[in-house]
């Protein structure tokens, strides 16, 4: 048995702050699909990281014996931990749980027990075959996505977790190139972008994101964008404070 105690977490109290608000953030994405090199979807989010900074990919193989004490390091040196399989009855692929159950341990996990995991942000990435709205009550299916995935939402409350909205895949083999695209940012968006999710903050990571990718050839025309979305962040900010000042007059 591993002793988590003498494990060293290179990131105080400080640090972990400033990776929740965005500042140099680093995740770690988990995947586990018994298709996985067959998998069109897994193929195109993994395409999707390319490029991103922070980002660790890491493909949990089928009927593999884990490393315990490399597993848990990763999961250490990560500020944001990411689930990503499919949806197989209601739950993910048998390697997730035998992951779950071998790398977290008590003395790593609980919160109450000095878990080193404490502070740190869950998030799931599950693919659907299935319509999405089928996921509701009176629909097919009869139940939630959220209500299907409680014991991810229990996990990260017993190990002092941030619990993050899933982002949810559904039909990934009939989107339109437009449908990809938009999945495309949201994906980049949920593995690096603060957790808030914020107009402001969408906006705030599509210029930094903008601003990468200029060069002589398409700076002019990227920069009228940028200026675009900075005005319109000042007359959104401009709406917010007259509303501000309206509901300060009523309750005057």
């Amino acid at each position: 048995m591993i002793n988590v105690l003498k494990i060293q977490n290179p990131y105080n109290r400080r640090k972990r702050k400033q990776a929740m608000i965005g500042d140099k953030m680093k995740t770690l994405v988990i995947v586990a699909h018994p298709d996985y090199h067959d998998s069109g979807t897994q193929g195109f989010l993994k395409r999707a990281t390319e490029g991103l900074e922070e980002i660790t990919w890491h493909y949990l193989p089928e009927q593999t014996e884990f490393n315990v004490a490399a597993e848990q390091q990763l999961l250490i040196e990560h500020d944001r931990i990411i689930f990503q399989f499919p949806m197989y009855w209601y739950s993910a692929p048998a390697t997730l749980k035998k992951w779950e159950d071998e790398v977290l341990t008590r003395a790593f996990t609980f919160a109450n027990e000095k878990g080193i995991l404490k502070g740190k942000e869950l998030g799931i990435v599950t693919t659907l075959g299935y319509p999405a709205k089928d996921f509701q009550a009176g629909a097919t299916e009869g139940f939630s996505i959220s209500e299907i995935l409680v014991p991810y939402r229990a996990l990260a409350h017993r190990a002092g977790m941030i619990f993050m909205t899933p982002l949810v895949v559904d039909q990934f083999d009939y989107m339109t190139p437009d449908q990809q695209t938009k999945l495309l940012i949201d994906y980049q968006q949920y593995l690096t972008a603060a957790f808030s999710f914020s107009f402001s903050v969408r906006q705030d990571w599509i210029i930094k994101q903008l601003k990468k990718m200029m060069n002589s050839n398409n700076q002019a025309q990227l920069q009228l964008v940028i200026d675009q979305l900075e005005q319109n962040k000042i007359d959104l900010n401009d709406l917010k404070d007259q509303i501000k000042m309206i509901r300060q007059a009523e309750e005057g």
